[in-house]
């Protein structure tokens, strides 16, 4: 990131546990990058920050378990989401993450 100039924002993602109960923990990753294995509790959030690249080719894509469940999904992906959000809220679900705000959308597992 040290070619950016420093006016260049903070992307923010964070997500919401909306499983109705369990934890997860989440692992996220992109290219360069491995942010660890986070617990998040039911109502709770786990978020980042970080700077998205003049390409719009940043990625980050996540697993996330709970129970007997692992599932995967690109929680930040530039070409999708680079212009709709600086901060990218997000809520898991069973069934898929959602983005919350302005064009908010349901998008499945992958």
């Amino acid at each position: 990131h040290g070619s950016l100039p420093p006016f260049w924002p903070y992307t923010i993602v964070k997500m919401t546990n909306c499983l109705d109960g369990p934890s997860f923990t989440v692992h996220c990753k992109s290219k360069d990058d491995d942010l660890g294995v986070h617990n998040v509790s039911f109502k709770t959030d786990y978020h980042f920050k970080f700077k998205t690249n003049i390409w719009k080719s940043t990625l980050f894509f996540c697993s996330f378990k709970w129970k007997n469940q692992f599932k995967w999904f690109d929680i930040f992906d530039a070409v999708r989401d680079q212009d709709l959000c600086y901060q990218c809220n997000w809520t898991i679900k069973a069934d898929g993450a959602c983005r919350l705000g302005k064009k908010g959308a349901c998008f499945p597992w992958k």
